[in-house]
């Protein structure tokens, strides 16, 4: 698995990416002693209602349920073993050893060089990459593109001016909502 580096409630730790419905089920299961700075970033295509248990997990966790705006919204204490479900809504999932002092409201950072080595990849419907991104380009969230791709559909059908504008308006829309967010949601490289 992939590993990068993150801060959350003034501490810095390496966590692998689980990004697969396989490392999602494997999770730290069978693990025996996690080094204090080390942890586990579950990462979801989309936010969704997520459920997890610690059966075969042999140490105490802390599980931080995130948005997609990487902050915290649930904090749950994982028992050692316990079959007990851990159920909420959420775009990531942070593991990390019991006693964390992570809390609601918490916001989760990657460390600037592991930014900067990341780059984006476009994906074909069998999981190929079609393109590398590598910063600067413009990307809508999944929401937005398929908002964009039905107002595009009407268009094309109605071939009416009016639909052609309010495609056209919601582009920029979505250009200006990107222009005006805060730099810790979009890098750019001049």
């Amino acid at each position: 698995m992939k590993k990068i580096k993150i801060n959350i409630a003034n501490k810095s730790y390496t966590v692998e990416l689980a990004e697969t419905a396989e490392d999602h089920e494997l999770g730290l299961q069978d693990i025996e002693q996690l080094p204090k700075d080390k942890g586990m970033l579950f990462v979801f295509d989309e936010p969704q209602d997520v459920s997890f248990w610690m059966k075969d997990t042999y140490i105490p966790l802390d599980l931080a349920f995130l948005n997609e705006d990487l902050e915290v919204t649930q904090v749950f204490k994982g028992i050692p073993e316990s079959e007990e479900l851990m159920e909420g809504f959420a775009a990531y999932v942070l593991e990390v050893n019991s006693g964390s002092g992570i809390k609601i409201g918490d916001e989760l950072n990657f460390e600037p060089e592991d930014r900067k080595l990341n780059s984006m990849h476009v994906l074909d419907s069998n999981g190929n990459s079609q393109m590398e991104l590598q910063g600067g380009e413009r990307i809508f969230s999944r929401a937005n593109t398929k908002t964009l791709i039905k107002f595009a559909k009407k268009a094309a059908s109605t071939n009416n001016d009016n639909d052609f504008r309010a495609l056209g308006k919601r582009v920029f829309k979505f250009l200006a909502t990107q222009d005006s967010n805060e730099p810790q949601y979009v890098e750019s490289k001049k």
